[in-house]
């Protein structure tokens, strides 16, 4: 049974980003460029029909159940690289697919992570016991790097009373993100400072 439903979902999720594609190269071209952050190396234009010639080929390679582990991480790293656009929209307030407000754009920002597990999970590519894992792992880092965590929380806290709409989902939204990188960097920082 589990293993039906890993692969029904990974199908359902093939289907899906065969569509997107397609909306990317016909009747939604617009609109996802106005995702794309200001400082892409690229044309609008070209990162939104390289992006959906993408999603198509990742939908056919889903659907196709050939490869899930490598089909699973590839889908997963393709979501984390147009990761950035969503949060342009966000940051940059742009209005595009019915998201026209804070509230709207950070509730999007919520689905990125989603997309990323649903990708590992339904092609088997997440590792037994990968959960339990990652949570240790931010347990003991959050413990390890008490004033990062708090420099991440005013960051976001902060950020969030310079937009108009400072609801508790945007400032968790974004606190959360502010105090993910902050404590990224100070992680990365201490390995390379050793």
């Amino acid at each position: 049974m589990n293993a039906f439903m890993r692969k029904a979902t990974q199908i359902l999720l093939g289907t899906t980003l065969i569509y997107t594609g397609t909306l990317h190269l016909t009747s939604s071209r617009q609109e996802f460029q106005a995702q794309v952050p200001p400082w892409a190396p690229f044309t609008p234009d070209f990162i939104v029909l390289a992006s959906g010639v993408v999603e198509i080929a990742l939908g056919l390679a889903l659907i196709s159940l050939q490869r899930r582990k490598v089909v699973g991480i590839a889908t997963a790293a393709f979501f984390i690289a147009i990761f950035p656009g969503n949060i342009s929209q966000f940051v940059n307030g742009i209005d595009a697919f019915g998201l026209n407000d804070d509230r709207a754009r950070a509730i999007r920002l919520l689905f990125q992570p989603l997309l990323m597990l649903w990708a590992l999970w339904s092609t088997t590519a997440m590792p037994k016991g990968s959960f339990r894992r990652f949570w240790n792992f931010v347990k003991k880092t959050i413990r390890e790097n008490k004033a990062a965590t708090a420099i991440g929380f005013l960051i976001g806290g902060v950020g969030t009373r310079f937009l108009e709409d400072g609801n508790l989902l945007v400032t968790t939204v974004l606190t959360g993100i502010a105090t993910v990188l902050t404590l990224g960097i100070t992680v990365i920082a201490k390995r390379v400072f050793r």
